[in-house]
């Protein structure tokens, strides 16, 4: 089923996403949370206490709640009649041979212990030391060296994790199997929708007994407990806590008693327990205004919440489960998909900026080897490709002398061949192999997505309280099992990270293609848009990909699962350390990220150069025509002049697709030599009356003048640049004039699925052809070029990034899969 599944979830998932992102309240029934639902928790916070953009609803469901208070009501009978339970009269872990009747001190003591992460910078008390056996190399009287890394943000959970946990673990204990009240999951309910969230440390939790030290930061904010802190929305307007910086995790306030900066410059100086306002920016909330750093007490404050003392039990019953793997993993996971679903349309898109064949993923293949992801990524491909004009539809048969020293399914098949003869286009490894490449990756990304959805809506507690019930005599019964174990989660995650780097690996492969010359099927080297003696276009790009892949290869060929080591007290012998696999693949993710992003712009930019070439060799004839006229006057025979173009046009084609890398004007005069010798033997056999060979320098010097000068301005006219204005221009180009094409010159030639994101790239990111400034001369850094108009590569990398992130990619994505079925 999750397998069938994996497209038409995603597109479920982005437009479920939009409904809550609009208005539709998210009811928490503890058996349906939905990886949408909780992205846009996590996602999206409120914008100050009383304004959330995502409305949270616990289920008025009767008997959820009935459930839960016969579950409660298990664990208050059994400490009434003082029956000894597990982490309610017993120690933990290694220590359950300890013995209380404290219940309350005894779940305070669970706390305590757990709450032994490291947060940087630390606002505990330090007192220097007077003793004179202390050298003056214990005192503080050095300048703090600047951090490796950012402190705060590298100790510290982002808080969008955070909410997805509270989300989650409220969704798991709400099912009547932890023996909590309802109050606990209302109060849980209280701080997600007023925004408050804790402040969790990064690392610590072998997720064995669940995720025990980062779910403990959480029941320490409920209780209020001050050494705990909290980000929590200011309220309108914030006169109560100073204003700060823009920069999101670092706090520059105007007050001379609150907290030093918490910058990537910053040193680590000590925290105190102040006001420390974090304005953290929240896609489309016009309201949005800052989130303040503040002990948790304060921070309840703030957020109008009253703290809630924990009874027996609930302090087990927070702590003792996978919240925060999970929390992660479902993040990730509904991120790796739109990843795996991209893939297959950029592999599309790749199809089309190649020259390739639609025809390698026609339905019969798939229905050879039916693995169901190779069928669905194949189809999708396929169906993406209807109405291209740069994929063939179809193989076109040829008789063997035609056919002669081509590979009938290579990258190199001459462009002359593709275009008189309609042989087999370019089918590169990366191509044409695609869908067997994704369909596993289809697979497992499904799979995976089945298992964080099952685990966000399963009890994950020890002990398990099981209601009252004819099973057990009506008096209820107390399990103790592992449900807490989360190697489910960490396979899950493995497998996805695995999946990412394969995924990687296929766009890389076809973005270092693209741009190489020998590979790209005539287009420029490294895509310049300008002179390629100066314009070396997207060659940092494919180092940056080399770059994304590599560290994608060493994330990928980790296996976490099997790197667990014995932990408390041996009790925790085996460990499944799901968090740690989920934050690996997380950053997986965001590596996919840049690498798609990149791609994206390399495939739009070589669309561009493909649409350029498609024009100029529209124009070749005439171009031929019209020199053959300059060199033979007396040629008059329209049938003839027409054989004489015929004869030149094969030629001269392949020399152009294969002069890519020469300047234009030595190109354009080889290209136009190549002529002579197809001239020459076409003349012999049909002579033309007064032709004078020795005129064929002429013509050669004709056609290379009109190539140059056709080229430069189908260059100027994509580029949005006058001929006056380019690099050395002649003083005839001030008379000549070309209107620009605008934004997206190649959406004609494109399926009109593909052209719904090279338009979305192209117009509504405003991310423009590149070689605009190569062209003109004015580089910044060059003696004219100071103005840096066009801005950086990178910068156009950024911007795609940005839209993948923000989900704006993803909602363009399902709109070109509108209407696609079986997926």
């Amino acid at each position: 089923m999750a397998t069938h599944a994996l497209v038409s979830q995603y597109v479920q998932d982005v437009k479920e996403l939009d409904s809550y992102l609009t208005g539709s309240p998210i009811a928490l029934t503890g058996s349906t949370l939905s990886l949408s639902q909780i992205a846009a928790i996590a996602l999206y916070p409120p914008s100050s206490p009383c304004i959330n953009p995502v409305k949270l609803q616990l289920t008025d469901d009767q008997n959820v709640k009935a459930k839960a208070s016969a579950s409660r009501a298990v664990i208050e009978s059994k400490v009434a009649a003082g029956i000894s339970v597990y982490g309610v009269s017993t120690g933990f872990g290694g220590s359950a041979d300890t013995r209380t009747d404290d219940p309350i001190a005894l779940g305070a003591a669970l706390l305590q212990h757990q709450h032994a992460g490291v947060i940087l910078p630390t606002y505990a008390p330090t007192a220097i030391p007077t003793l004179s056996s202390f050298s003056n190399s214990h005192l503080n009287i050095f300048p703090s060296p600047a951090p490796l890394s950012d402190p705060f943000t590298s100790t510290t959970m982002p808080p969008t994790w955070t909410r997805a946990a509270l989300l989650i673990r409220a969704n798991s204990i709400m099912r009547g199997h932890s023996g909590v009240r309802w109050e606990l999951v209302q109060k849980m309910a209280e701080l997600i929708n007023k925004g408050v969230t804790p402040v969790v440390p990064m690392r610590g939790s072998v997720s064995a007994s669940g995720d025990l030290s980062s779910l403990s930061y959480i029941a320490a904010t409920l209780i209020g407990n001050p050494a705990i802190r909290a980000w929590v929305p200011l309220p309108r307007p914030s006169s109560d806590v100073p204003s700060t910086s823009s920069t999101p995790f670092s706090t520059v306030t105007s007050s001379p008693h609150s907290s030093p900066q918490l910058s990537p410059f910053s040193p680590s100086t000590p925290l105190l327990p102040s006001a420390d306002a974090l304005p953290i920016k929240t896609p489309k909330l016009d309201n949005y205004e800052s989130y303040a750093l503040l002990p948790a007490p304060q921070a309840l404050q703030v957020a109008g919440i009253t703290p809630l003392p924990l009874s027996s039990k609930e302090h087990l019953g927070i702590l003792n489960g996978t919240a925060f793997s999970a929390a992660v993993s479902a993040l990730v996971v509904r991120g790796a998909r739109g990843v795996g679903v991209l893939g297959a349309v950029l592999t599309a898109m790749s199809v089309e900026a190649m020259l390739g064949a639609r025809g390698s993923f026609d339905p019969f293949v798939g229905e050879a080897r039916p693995h169901i992801g190779q069928i669905h990524s194949a189809h999708l491909m396929y169906t993406l490709l209807d109405g291209s004009s740069f994929a063939s539809a179809h193989e076109v048969e040829v008789k063997i002398e035609e056919d002669a020293g081509v590979l009938r399914q290579d990258r190199q098949v001459p462009l002359c061949l593709v275009t008189s003869l309609n042989v087999n286009p370019a089918r590169s490894y990366s191509l044409r192999t695609a869908p067997q490449w994704l369909g596993p990756q289809f697979e497992d990304l499904a799979n995976a997505a089945q298992v964080i959805t099952t685990e966000v809506n399963s009890t994950t507690d020890n002990p398990l309280i099981e209601p009252p019930s004819a099973s057990n005599n009506q008096t209820g019964q107390i399990h103790h099992a592992g449900n807490f174990q989360a190697l489910a989660i960490t396979n899950a995650m493995d497998h996805v990270r695995l999946s990412l780097a394969h995924i990687g690996k296929l766009m890389f492969v076809q973005l270092t293609e693209i741009v190489n010359p020998a590979m790209n099927r005539g287009l420029l080297p490294n895509l310049a848009g300008g002179e390629v003696g100066l314009d070396f276009g997207f060659k940092g790009v494919d180092i940056a990909a080399a770059s994304y892949t590599g560290e994608l290869n060493a994330l990928g060929g980790m296996n976490v699962g099997v790197g667990n080591v014995s932990a408390e007290m041996h009790n925790q012998s085996v460990n499944s350390l799901a968090l740690i696999s989920a934050r690996y693949t997380l950053t997986a993710l965001e590596v996919s990220t840049l690498l798609a992003a990149s791609h994206l712009l390399v495939i739009c930019q070589a669309l561009d150069l493909r649409a350029l070439g498609e024009e100029l060799r529209e124009a070749l004839p005439g171009l031929i025509r019209s020199s053959l006229l300059d060199a033979f006057p007396s040629l008059t025979d329209d049938t003839t002049a027409t054989s004489l173009v015929a004869a030149c046009l094969p030629t001269l084609t392949e020399t152009l697709d294969h002069t890519t890398t020469l300047e234009t004007n030595a190109r354009m005069h080889k290209v136009a030599g190549a002529c002579v010798v197809p001239l020459i033997t076409t003349l012999s056999t049909s002579p033309v009356q007064g032709a004078d060979l020795g005129a064929l320098p002429v013509f050669i010097a004709a056609l290379a003048t009109r190539l140059v000068k056709k080229l430069t301005e189908l260059r100027c006219a994509y580029l949005g640049v006058q001929p006056n204005a380019v690099r050395g221009a002649s003083p005839s180009a001030e008379e000549t004039e070309v209107a620009w094409r605008g934004p997206a010159p190649a959406s004609k030639y494109l399926a009109p699925r593909t052209r719904a994101l090279y338009e979305f790239v192209r117009v509504i990111l405003g991310v423009r052809m590149h070689g605009a400034g190569n062209l003109k001369g004015d580089v910044f850094g060059t003696r004219d070029g100071l103005d840096g108009e066009e801005g950086t590569i990178g910068n156009g990398v950024s911007v795609i990034c940005e839209a993948i992130r923000d989900g704006r990619v993803g909602r363009v994505v399902v709109e070109m899969l509108e209407g696609i079925e079986d997926l």
